[in-house]
């Protein structure tokens, strides 16, 4: 297996409720001075950590922002073995520039902002973002390289984020703590064909529900239809980042199910995911690393799509 650090976003503490995706509503009351949420690096670098503090926010945007930023530049020496700063000497902010009417934070940074890995970059980002978007008249945070837009490894621009841009495991308790009806992709019973099968999921404080979907593929719901992955299977860490699902999966994934097609196998779990409205792709590891080939599935090491060829013709 080829190891490389992956980020799985590791949060801590209490829930973190979310709110709609609009403007925040504008108050005449003074900023709310009590504790403010923010993310730092944990000691890893592979994940953030949640912390409140009590923060003397000024009332104008643009200097509490620049107050947050230099709190996620510091950190106590009491607790520089639980997590690290987020900004450093190379990736500092140059300015700030708030659009009120959009509510809209532009943060630019210099070019060593570029010089980080991918990996992260990704982190970084996702700590300012999720430190920033609390702040009342901030309803989006966008970065500027030298006053350029950032751009991915793929080159494409990143759009200006919001508070769903980035989803943690404690931002979504209360929120998915429901029964849900979705569709789950079964192997038909020769184990070359996907089949669609429609059943009520229930997530709650405990399993998301996209790792509760997951589970249910090890069910049994149709005389014409099996279980695609193995009992045993186990999912470690599951995060969405900006539509993308990242599973960690157990080497359990390795050894498959007697009579189902490794391609279904996968499929399966891509389908499934991907036909949750917030997911358009599926990146896989095992056991924290990423690993370009899975048994005879090539390619496993990039994120995957919904793909309609492993469906049985019954429902194409």
């Amino acid at each position: 297996m080829k190891k490389k650090t992956v980020f799985f976003l590791l949060a801590l503490s209490v829930v973190l409720v979310l709110t709609g995706c609009g403007k925040k509503q504008k108050d005449s009351e003074p900023r709310d001075n009590g504790k403010n949420v923010l993310y730092y690096l944990n000691i890893d670098g592979d994940g953030l950590i949640r912390v409140e503090k009590k923060l003397d926010l000024p009332q104008d945007t643009e200097n509490a922002v620049r107050m947050i930023l230099e709190e996620l530049n510091t950190v106590d020496e009491k607790d520089e073995y639980k997590y690290t700063k987020v900004l450093n000497e190379q990736i500092l902010f140059d300015s700030i520039r708030v659009n009120e009417e959009e509510e809209e934070v532009v943060l630019n940074f210099g070019s060593g902002y570029t010089q980080m890995n991918p990996d992260r970059e990704i982190l970084v980002r996702a700590a300012i973002v999720k430190s920033l978007i609390p702040l009342e008249g901030v309803s989006y945070v966008s970065f500027t390289i030298d006053d350029e837009p950032l751009t991915n490894e793929e080159g494409i621009v990143v759009d200006r984020m919001n508070e769903d841009t980035f989803v943690l495991d404690d931002d979504r308790s209360e929120v998915y703590n429901y029964t849900e009806t979705v569709n789950l992709y079964m192997a038909n019973k020769t184990g070359d064909g996907l089949v669609e099968v429609s059943v009520d999921v229930e997530a709650n404080d405990n399993q998301s529900l996209e790792e509760a979907v997951l589970e249910a593929l090890k069910g049994d719901y149709a005389s014409d239809t099996i279980s695609p992955i193995p009992q045993n299977l186990t999912f470690h860490r599951i995060h969405v980042i900006q539509k993308i699902c990242y599973v960690d999966l157990s080497d359990d994934i390795i050894t498959g199910v007697r009579g189902v097609d490794e391609n279904i196998k996968v499929y399966s779990m891509v389908n499934t995911l991907t036909s949750l409205s917030r997911i358009n792709q599926v990146q896989f590891t095992i056991d924290g690393e990423l690993v370009s080939k899975m048994n005879d599935v090539s390619g496993f090491d990039s994120p995957m799509s919904y793909d309609y060829y492993y469906l049985s013709e019954s429902d194409q």
